[in-house]
C-alpha cells in the first residue's frame, strides 16, 4: 500500500466524497486486493467519529468460478445475511463508498456468461432496497479509486510498480496541490459554471455525431444538467465520484433512435467488451454488434426491461486531465470521466425537477426515468464527435465539436 496516496485519499473521500459526520454509520465496497486501503479508511473514519464501520469484499474472480462449478439454480443463491446486510445499510442510513481498481480484473477467471447474469441479477435484487436510496442521493456515497502493482504493470509497463500508478492517479485526484481539498472546492465551481450554462439553453434534444455514431435522444422539459458535487435530501454536500468531469443528465427512457459506439473498452458482468455499437429505437436497444463480448452484452440487456434503454447521458471534454494522459485504465470510474458516455440501466431521479416523491417504478416511468437493476456507462466520446442540441425555441447549438465543448 502507497501510504501517502492513502492518507491522502482518506481525507478527501470522508470529508469530501461522502462528507461523514460524527456518529455516522459508513459501509466500505472494495475487493480483496484493496482491502488494506479499505482497512486504513476505515480507521481514518473512526478517528473523525464514526459510529461503525463495515467493508464488504466482492471477489469478483470467485464469483466467476462459482459459475464455472454450480448449475443455475445454485448460482443464483443469495444468503439472508446479504439481504439483511442492505436492509440495515438502507434503515440506518449508511453512507457508502466504493474503493475500485482493476487489480483482480487482471487474470480473473473467466466465467459462464449466462449463469454470471443471473448471479449478477439475484445479488442486485438482494440490495435493491440500499442501491436505491444512493441512486436518488437520500444517502451520500462515493466511488474513488486505488492503485495496484498488476494494474500499474498493465497501465504503465512492466516495470512499473504500485507508486508509479499512485502517482498518476493522484494526479487525477488533484493530490499534487499543496492544498488539494479546497482545490476540489474550485474545481467544483468551474464545473457548475459550466452545467449552469448548459441548463440556460433549455435543451430538449441531443444529436450525436461521428464516423462511427448517428443517435439522438430527447430530454423532457423538466430535465437539468447535474455535475461536480450533489445534495442529499438533507442538505449535505458530497461528491458521487472523485475523480469526476462529467455534467450527467437523465434522458426520456423512450426517446434514443439512431446508432451509437463505444470507444473505450468496458468490463460487463465481470467479462470485457470492445468496439459495441447499439442501435436504438423509441428508446431501446434493436440490435447490437461488438469486436469483443457481444455474447455478455446481449445477457446484460436482458437482464430486464431497464438494461436495454439508457438512464443517462453524460458530457465530459476530451481535454480533460484523465483524457489528456492517452491512457486506457481499464476502470469505468476513470474511463468515463475521460470521455462522453451513456448508461444502460436506472436513471437518477436528481436530474428531474419534481421527481423526490417518486418512489416506484410507476412513478418514475410517468416522468420518463428508466428503471433497472443495472447501471452501466459505456464510453462514446471520440476526437471527431460532434454533439448539436436542439433548444425548446428549436434552435440548433452546437455544445462539442471535435470532442471538446464550445461553451
Amino acid at each position: 500500500m502507497n501510504k501517502n496516496y492513502s492518507d491522502k485519499l482518506n481525507e478527501l473521500v470522508l470529508t469530501k466524497g461522502v462528507c461523514l459526520k460524527k456518529g455516522e454509520k459508513l459501509c466500505i465496497n472494495t475487493s480483496p486486493s484493496c482491502y488494506s486501503y479499505a482497512q486504513a479508511m476505515a480507521k481514518r473514519a473512526y478517528e473523525l467519529g464514526a459510529k461503525y464501520v463495515i467493508i464488504n469484499i466482492n471477489d469478483g474472480d470467485l464469483d466467476s468460478f462459482r459459475t464455472l462449478v454450480q448449475d443455475s439454480d445454485e448460482v443464483s443463491f443469495v444468503p439472508d445475511f446479504y439481504r439483511y446486510n442492505a436492509m440495515e445499510r438502507a434503515k440506518d442510513s449508511y453512507v457508502n463508498v466504493r474503493l475500485d481498481s482493476n487489480e483482480d480484473r487482471i487474470g480473473q477467471t473467466q466465467g459462464d456468461s449466462d449463469k454470471l447474469a443471473k448471479l449478477n441479477m439475484s445479488f442486485r435484487k438482494a440490495g435493491k432496497v440500499a442501491s436505491d436510496r444512493y441512486m436518488s442521493n437520500e444517502l451520500a456515497w462515493c466511488v474513488s479509486c486505488v492503485p495496484g502493482p498488476k494494474w500499474a504493470k498493465q497501465l504503465l509497463g512492466e516495470n512499473a510498480t504500485e507508486d508509479d500508478l499512485a502517482n498518476v492517479l493522484g494526479k487525477i485526484l488533484l493530490f499534487d496541490n499543496e492544498n488539494y481539498l479546497s482545490a476540489w472546492d474550485e474545481f467544483d465551481k468551474k464545473v457548475k459554471e459550466r452545467r449552469e450554462k448548459l441548463n440556460s439553453l433549455n435543451i430538449v434534444k441531443l444529436h450525436y455525431k461521428s464516423s462511427i455514431t448517428d443517435f439522438t435522444i430527447s430530454l423532457t422539459s423538466d430535465a437539468h444538467f447535474e455535475g461536480g458535487a450533489s445534495i442529499c435530501d438533507d442538505g449535505k454536500v458530497f461528491f458521487p465520484n472523485l475523480p469526476t468531469e462529467e455534467l450527467f443528465t437523465t434522458p426520456d427512457m423512450y426517446s434514443a433512435d439512431g446508432y451509437i459506439t463505444t470507444t473505450r473498452p468496458v468490463n460487463v458482468l465481470g467479462q470485457p467488451t470492445k468496439a459495441i455499437t447499439f442501435t436504438f429505437k423509441e428508446g431501446r436497444v434493436v440490435d447490437v454488434k461488438a469486436e469483443e463480448g457481444l455474447e455478455i452484452i446481449k445477457k446484460y440487456l436482458a437482464i430486464d426491461e431497464g438494461a436495454s434503454r439508457i438512464g443517462e447521458v453524460a458530457l465530459v471534454d476530451n481535454n480533460s486531465p484523465i483524457s489528456k494522459t492517452n491512457l486506457i485504465f481499464n476502470s469505468i470510474l476513470i474511463d468515463e470521466n475521460a470521455s462522453c458516455h451513456i448508461a444502460l440501466g436506472a436513471g437518477y431521479p436528481e436530474c428531474i425537477s419534481g421527481s423526490s416523491s417518486a418512489k416506484t417504478d410507476e412513478e418514475l416511468h410517468e416522468l420518463k426515468i428508466n428503471t433497472s437493476l443495472m447501471h452501466t456507462d459505456f464510453m462514446v466520446g471520440s476526437s471527431d464527435l460532434t454533439i448539436t442540441a436542439t433548444t425548446s425555441d428549436n434552435k440548433e447549438v452546437v455544445i462539442m465539436e471535435n470532442g471538446s465543448f464550445t461553451l
